[in-house]
C-alpha cells in the first residue's frame, strides 16, 4: 500500500512528538534508513520542532488546523507529488524554510509547540485487570503484565519528560528505558523509580504494606519525604504503611508466579501453598483445619488451577469438593 505525504507527515508530527506508536516508530526509521534524503527531511523538521521549543509564551489556536495548514504548504513546496521522498531541489528547500518559519511565527508555533509543551496526554491510557491476568505495552514502548484486580493510569508530561504511572494491585514492568527520560510507578505517594529495569510491584489498597522486587537492573524505592532503598537485581524492598519504614527482605519463590505461572514448592505447609494459588487464580482454594499442618514438595508449570487443585489432592490424599463456587481441599490430616 502507498502512503502518500499527508500521512508520512502525520507520522513525522507523532514520531517527533513522541506520541507515535512502536509499529508506528518502526516504519518512520525504516523509511528514514532508506535515503538519505528521506533522513535530511526528518532532520530539517526535528530542527523545526526543536526551535519551537524554544518559545516558552504562546496563544491558543486550532492546533490541527495549523498542521493542515504547514502540511498543505509543505506540499505545494514539493509539487503534486505523492511519493514519499521529498524534492531535493535546493530552491524547494528555501521556499520550505520561508514557509515554515512564518508559519511557525504567525500561528503561535502551531502543532509543534503546542505538542512539545502541553503537560501530559489529554486522556491518561488506563489499563485494568479484574479477573485475571493482563499483558499490554504502554504508549512509551514498556511492557506490562498485570495481576487479577489491578488497575494503573499511564501519563506523559513532557515538559518534564517523565513517564508516570499510579498502580492499584500488582504489575510486572519491563522498561523501556531512556537515559534522557525518567519513568516512576507511584502508590499513593510511595514511588519506584525506574534505573533500566524489569521490576514488579505488590501494592493492593487493602495491603499495610507495598513490595518490590526486581528482576533485573535497579530502581529507587522511596517518598517525598523518606530516600528509601536502593534496590539491585533479585532485591525485594518493602515499605509499611503504618510505620511508613522501608525494610530490604529476600524475594519469594514465587514472587513473579502471577506473570510465570510457574510455581515451586519444598516441603511448603498446605496452608502457604493454597496463599501463593489463591493470589493468582479466579477461584478461591480453602483447606479444613486438619490438612493445614500438611506439607508438600513440587513444582507447576503452566498448568490450569484444575490441573493443580487435582495433583495437591492426589498427592496428599485429599478430596476435593465444591462449596459457594470455592474449591474445597478436605481429608484426614497429615502426620507431623
Amino acid at each position: 500500500m502507498e502512503h502518500t505525504n499527508e500521512h508520512i507527515d502525520d507520522l513525522i508530527g507523532k514520531y517527533l512528538a513522541g506520541e507515535a506508536l512502536s509499529e508506528e516508530i518502526a516504519f518512520i526509521e525504516s523509511w528514514m534508513n532508506q535515503d538519505e534524503r528521506n533522513r535530511k527531511y526528518i532532520d530539517q523538521l526535528r530542527t523545526i520542532f526543536q526551535k519551537s521549543a524554544e518559545v516558552i509564551d504562546y496563544q491558543v489556536y486550532d492546533t490541527d488546523a495549523a498542521w493542515d495548514k504547514l502540511k498543505r504548504s509543505l506540499k505545494a513546496s514539493q509539487g503534486k507529488s505523492v511519493t514519499l521522498r521529498p524534492s531535493t531541489s535546493s530552491n524547494t528547500f528555501q521556499l520550505f524554510w520561508r514557509i515554515a518559519a512564518s508559519l511557525i511565527l504567525v500561528l503561535g508555533v502551531g502543532f509543534f509547540v503546542y505538542r512539545l509543551n502541553k503537560t501530559e496526554a489529554v486522556t491518561p491510557t488506563v489499563v485494568v485487570s479484574s479477573k485475571g491476568r493482563v499483558t499490554d505495552k504502554l504508549p512509551d514502548g514498556s511492557d506490562v503484565v498485570l495481576n487479577k484486580q489491578t488497575q494503573l493510569a499511564y501519563s506523559f508530561d513532557k515538559k518534564k519528560k517523565v513517564h508516570k504511572v499510579t498502580l492499584k494491585g500488582e504489575a510486572y514492568f519491563n522498561i523501556q528505558h531512556d537515559s534522557t527520560r525518567t519513568f516512576i510507578v507511584d502508590v499513593d505517594g510511595v514511588m519506584i523509580k525506574d534505573i533500566g529495569t524489569s521490576f514488579n510491584v505488590k501494592a493492593y489498597p487493602e495491603s499495610n504494606t507495598v513490595e518490590v522486587v526486581v528482576e533485573s537492573g535497579e530502581v529507587m524505592f522511596y517518598t517525598d519525604t523518606d530516600s528509601g532503598v536502593y534496590l539491585r537485581t533479585n532485591g525485594k524492598g518493602v515499605y509499611n504503611k503504618s510505620t511508613k519504614a522501608f525494610t530490604i527482605d529476600q524475594p519469594e519463590e514465587n514472587a513473579l508466579a502471577y506473570k510465570t505461572r510457574v510455581f515451586t514448592f519444598s516441603n511448603t505447609d498446605l496452608q502457604a501453598v493454597v496463599e501463593s494459588l489463591n493470589d493468582v487464580y479466579e477461584k478461591e482454594i480453602v483447606i479444613t483445619d486438619k490438612v493445614k499442618n500438611c506439607h508438600i514438595t513440587v513444582s507447576f508449570n503452566n498448568e490450569t488451577q484444575e490441573e493443580i487443585v487435582a495433583i495437591i489432592s492426589e498427592t496428599l490424599g485429599l478430596k476435593i469438593a465444591e462449596s459457594d463456587g470455592k474449591i474445597v481441599l478436605e481429608g484426614p490430616g497429615c502426620e507431623q
